[in-house]
């Protein structure tokens, strides 16, 4: 008696866990974002840079501004205005295209002191 009840139990339980198991993957999906902001940070290997506190890696990114003219890398500095269109994954956004905007158009509120 003492088997089956211990049987069954073992048997809810691995089936409970074989459920449940997925919900704790630590591997999150990839997908396409779009941010724009201003740039916080540049550090001097210019690897990534900081857009409105996410990171933003470099690598194979094509650095343009909005009247179509290739940019460096070089040539991003901290409080310029960029979109940013790439991949998020947990380590931060891989850059595929970096848009400087030389003019962008906030709401004045944004920059009117209180």
């Amino acid at each position: 008696m003492k088997f089956k009840k211990a049987f069954t139990i073992s048997i809810l339980l691995m089936a409970t866990f074989w459920v449940i198991q997925p919900g704790f993957s630590q591997v999150k999906e990839e997908r396409v974002v779009s941010v724009s902001g201003f740039i916080t940070t540049v550090p001097k290997d210019l690897k990534y840079i900081g857009v409105e506190e996410a990171k933003v890696f470099l690598l194979d990114a094509k650095i343009t501004d909005d009247k179509g003219a290739v940019l460096k890398a070089t040539d991003l500095k901290p409080k310029l205005y960029v979109t940013v269109e790439g991949i998020q994954n947990p380590n931060g956004i891989f850059a595929k295209k970096i848009t400087v905007i030389r003019t962008p158009k906030l709401p004045k509120s944004r920059f009117q002191k209180p």
